[in-house]
């Protein structure tokens, strides 16, 4: 199981935008080339979208659907990238003791398929990098977007 952790320059409400848009995920999950899809209701329990994943020529069609959601403070997904493995991803949101950011946090774990099956330490450690990878993008991407909503409140 990977668990990783970073503070956010951005209050949990923006953060949880970015969770809260499918189309964002491309911009920040490793592996994701693009969404093809969404359903509209995203992020109610029970919604999907359907993602391209991949490296190199290995492309994969899969999708991934909310299991679980506490409004901005929690999200909870079954992300599928079958054959391989469909992983339970844990995102969780807590305002900073300052007020104006997020401790934000991800945990992940194999729940199916081959990768679920034997405990790997090289996979683990494989995770836990995609995971900081992640956390960095996601991170860039919503202090980017409280900029740009602090700029647009003072014009």
């Amino acid at each position: 199981m990977s668990r990783n952790r970073t503070l956010v320059a951005a209050p949990p409400e923006v953060v949880f935008t970015v969770l809260s848009d499918p189309r964002t995920y491309a911009q920040f999950t490793v592996g994701t080339k693009r969404i093809r899809g969404f359903d509209p209701r995203w992020p109610e329990v029970g919604s999907v979208f359907h993602h391209t994943l991949g490296v190199g020529p290995l492309i994969l069609h899969d999708l991934s659907r909310v299991v679980e959601l506490d409004e901005g403070r929690r999200l909870v997904l079954r992300a599928q990238m079958r054959p391989f493995a469909v992983n339970r991803v844990a995102f969780e949101l807590r305002p900073s003791e300052t007020g104006t950011g997020t401790h934000f946090d991800i945990e992940e774990h194999a729940i199916e398929g081959p990768a679920a099956a034997v405990w790997n330490p090289v996979l683990e450690g494989l995770l836990w990098l995609r995971s900081q990878e992640l956390l960095r993008r996601l991170k860039h991407v919503a202090e980017r977007r409280a900029r740009r909503a602090l700029v647009g409140t003072r014009l």
